[in-house]
């Protein structure tokens, strides 16, 4: 028997049906992520239009349907508005928002996800945008179940003390062992202790935290490793963001 729900939600995507509407992709708090319809939504005068922008969090009551359900009712709590203004502060919402669509299954509920986009969101929206990529990514494959091994070698088990490197396959690696497990990439003592705070602090001590440019440009390339590892295709919203960082290269050359 269909039902009627009210739910917090944010949109992580939208994909046009037939002429008017749309399908709205949600992260909610009560549900996970669900789709539903949201009809006559693209038409500029309806109720849903603001609400079912991509990135807005809102309060959405919803219709359960066989298939998909509805939404009825939709009202916005933050718009993230300036997340679709900027184009690099979109970029990388849109880079979170298909991490979450492509790593998780839908009426799944998980409170901490959903409380860890909202969060990263905002930090992107206040410009920490590098950070609030490597942070989300780390705690996110963390609440997934794959939180890389950080204390002893992936490959022989012993303590790592001096050089350090990270595999694609989720973990700290040993000189020795570096070989066997390529392709690895180094990592300085630095970027190692950061990956371990992100993992271990709560959210309102990690906003302390003053990461040096080195260190984050380690992690993004030790996190792509990691999560290309996992997926089984590429991610469109890295392309985006690649062809924002030539187009500001190009810009720098000129």
């Amino acid at each position: 028997m269909n039902g009627l729900y009210k739910t917090g939600g944010l949109v992580l995507r939208t994909r046009n049906l037939g002429e008017a509407d749309k399908i709205v992709t949600l992260y909610t708090k009560k549900r996970g992520k669900i789709e539903a319809v949201a009809r006559g939504s693209r038409r500029i005068r309806n109720r849903l239009l603001g609400s079912t922008q991509v990135f807005t969090y809102g309060q959405y009551l919803i219709f359960e349907g066989r298939s998909l359900d509805t939404i009825a009712q939709g009202e916005i709590v933050f718009s993230f508005q300036s997340l679709r203004d900027d184009l690099e502060k979109m970029a990388a919402a849109m880079y979170i928002c298909e991490l979450v669509d492509v790593f998780t299954e839908v009426d799944v509920p998980n409170d901490a996800t959903f409380t860890l986009i909202y969060n990263t969101l905002r930090m992107i929206d206040e410009r920490q945008i590098k950070f609030a990529l490597r942070t989300f990514e780390l705690i996110f494959i963390k609440q997934l179940g794959y939180q890389p091994q950080l204390s002893t070698c992936l490959n022989c088990g012993n303590t790592v003390e001096n050089d350090v490197y990270f595999s694609r396959e989720g973990g700290i690696v040993c000189h020795n062992c570096r070989a066997k497990m390529a392709p690895v990439r180094k990592l300085n003592k630095g970027t190692l202790e950061l990956i371990k705070r992100i993992l271990e602090w709560d959210w309102s001590r990690i906003g302390i935290l003053h990461p040096s440019d080195q260190s984050l440009a380690e992690l993004e390339l030790c996190m792509r490793d990691y999560l290309d590892y996992r997926l089984d295709r590429p991610l469109r919203s890295l392309e985006f963001i690649h062809t924002l960082k030539e187009f500001d290269h190009s810009e720098v050359k000129d």
